[in-house]
């Protein structure tokens, strides 16, 4: 049903037609005799058309009329109310004859007084009905307009449309990327966002042959911001003509400053990257899974008095670790220690060689670099000499001093008893017993509370020593300790490196220490004295020969020789 409002002026012509109107079925008719109560009805409800008159005579046929205001004056008030119902005026052509009009169209009906209305009337239901449905796919198209720019206008993406090299329509978003309001680029040439025309052209080339994953033609460029800063966009296009950019089409605009200036970041990090491994005071290595080096570092090259060409491409057993000797090569014992060297403690140590054959200690860091399948391909090794050469010629030893700080510091352990008793537990690592791998302990400081947490389970064959007897900085101690080192039970040595004991057993509860896998009873019993001393302890493992250095419950250093 069509609800009309009609503004009738009472003459019986116009009383015709609000009857026919009213019994075709089709609409709705509400009438009032003038604009001014036209107004008033509008106030509270809507119609689907309004017929009005264009202007009323002062008088038809002897009768008067007071014209408050004109159908054009009404069209007026009806847009600054915002009321957006179709208008068909009607205007007075003689005493029978109506002339209509509406914006997109306008009719002319003749009526005689006794003849048949309907072939009459048939323009007007025409023109009204098809008025209203105009009107109707003009308010719907509208909303479709406003709800899609709406859309548009709220996308984190730039878009415009552009004919002809022009701009015809842009979103805030695009505007804002460049600095911009909405009008002030509409109108414009894309030409004068380019810094120049050979940029304009390379972006038009790129967009006429690069298609992305899904066909779409797309650019890279730098389009020119309203303050005059280049800003990188990325272009991509649904043309009008795919044959020629230029004719137009619909442009998405992504905002790729960020990525380009990570990417610029990213290269300059690059640069500084190589520039540190170069000029590393520490040696830098890179190896494949077989052993083959893939990059030595400025300082590495010096330090084993190599060129690039002697060693690159070479297997690092041969180069910088003997083919025969104490130390073997074993690339899955450095990735297991990766695990470690997250939690900072894991610490590689070998026994290398200089191209001279010169002996040094180097303490490694390993990185597994892995693919995007999570495969070890590449092993990083960066490694710190660590060779103590205050010692006298040919004896090598493996010096503390860049790690011990932390260990003995707020204890009662000298730094001399700490290295003897650490170089005791290398010798043990390394050389065993006989050939055959030794486990042991040492509990170093903090005497009476170790001994009142352990119990002796054999006799303690330095009970009744003389002190200096029983002195662990007494070289000629270390083979008696080596020897001793077989036996059960843990070394308890005084902080300033007497041996209180041999054959102690742990009594602390070790159920709530919690360590990585792979550790054993020894290293959870001694993590757990620490926890309740200010003990030092140092554990060798039988299996493998690492060394673990424990302080309050926790693992400080894990040594793999």
């Amino acid at each position: 049903m069509i609800s009309v409002l009609f503004i009738d002026d009472n003459t019986d012509l116009l009383a015709r037609i609000r009857s026919f109107l009213e019994k075709s079925g089709d609409f709705r008719v509400e009438s009032v005799p003038s604009l001014k109560q036209a107004c008033e009805k509008l106030k509270v409800r809507a119609y689907d058309v309004i017929i009005t008159y264009e202007d009323v005579p002062e008088d038809i046929n002897g009768i008067e009329f007071v014209v408050d205001m004109n159908g054009f004056d009404f069209l007026k008030y009806l847009k600054s109310q915002g009321i957006p119902t179709p208008v068909i005026l009607y205007s007075r052509k003689g005493a029978s004859r109506l002339a209509l009009m509406e914006l997109g169209g306008a009719t002319e009906i003749a009526l005689s007084k006794g003849e048949d209305t309907h072939a009459a009337m048939a323009g007007l239901v025409t023109l009204i009905k098809g008025t209203m449905l105009r009107k109707k796919a003009e308010r719907e198209l509208r909303a479709q307009n406003e709800q899609l720019t709406a859309i548009l206008s709220a996308s984190p993406l730039g878009i415009f449309q552009m004919r002809g090299s022009v701009f015809e329509w842009v979103n805030h978003p695009f505007a804002a990327m460049l600095g911009y309001d909405e009008h002030e680029l509409v109108g414009k040439k894309i030409q004068s966002l380019f810094r120049d025309p050979e940029e304009y052209e390379q972006a038009l080339r790129s967009l006429q042959v690069r298609r992305d994953s899904v066909g779409q033609p797309y650019a890279e460029c730098r389009l020119v911001r309203k303050d005059g800063l280049p800003h990188p966009c990325r272009l991509q296009v649904r043309p009008l003509d795919p044959r020629d950019i230029t004719h137009g089409g619909t442009f998405i605009v992504t905002d790729i400053a960020e990525k380009q200036a990570i990417a610029d970041a990213l290269k300059a990090s690059e640069a500084r990257y190589r520039e540190v491994l170069q000029n590393s005071q520490s040696i830098i290595i890179r190896m494949d899974t077989q052993g083959r080096i893939t990059f030595f570092n400025t300082y590495a090259l010096t330090f084993f008095d190599y060129a690039p060409e002697d060693v690159l491409g070479k297997n690092i057993v041969g180069t910088i670790v003997p083919e025969k000797g104490r130390i073997q090569h074993d690339l899955s014992m450095m990735a297991n220690d990766i695990g470690f060297a997250a939690e900072g403690y894991a610490v590689n140590i070998s026994e290398n060689v200089r191209r001279n054959g010169d002996r040094v200690w180097i303490a490694w860091i390993n990185k597994a670099i892995r693919d995007e399948q999570g495969r070890i391909t590449e092993i990083l090794c960066i490694g710190n000499d660590i060779t103590d050469r205050k010692r006298g010629p040919g004896e090598i030893r493996i010096s503390t001093d860049t790690w011990k700080d932390p260990v003995i510091n707020d204890t009662d352990v000298r730094e001399d008893v700490f290295d003897a008793v650490f170089h005791i537990c290398t010798e043990i690592s390394l050389e065993g017993r006989e050939g055959k791998p030794v486990g042991t302990t040492f509990l170093i400081g903090d005497t009476r509370h170790v001994l009142e947490k352990s119990r002796q389970i054999i006799l303690n064959p330095f009970e009744g020593h003389p002190p200096e007897l029983r002195v662990v900085t007494n070289p000629g101690l270390n083979e008696n300790i080596k020897a001793l080192a077989q036996l059960d039970g843990a070394f308890v040595i005084t902080g300033d490196g007497y041996v209180e004991a041999v054959g102690r057993y742990i009594t602390v509860d070790s159920s709530s220490v919690s360590l990585p896998p792979g550790m054993g009873t020894r290293h959870n019993s001694v993590a757990a004295i620490t926890s309740v001393t200010n003990a030092i302890g140092i554990v060798v493992s039988q299996s493998g020969g690492g060394i673990t250095v424990f302080r309050n419950g926790r693992i400080l250093k894990k040594i793999t020789l």
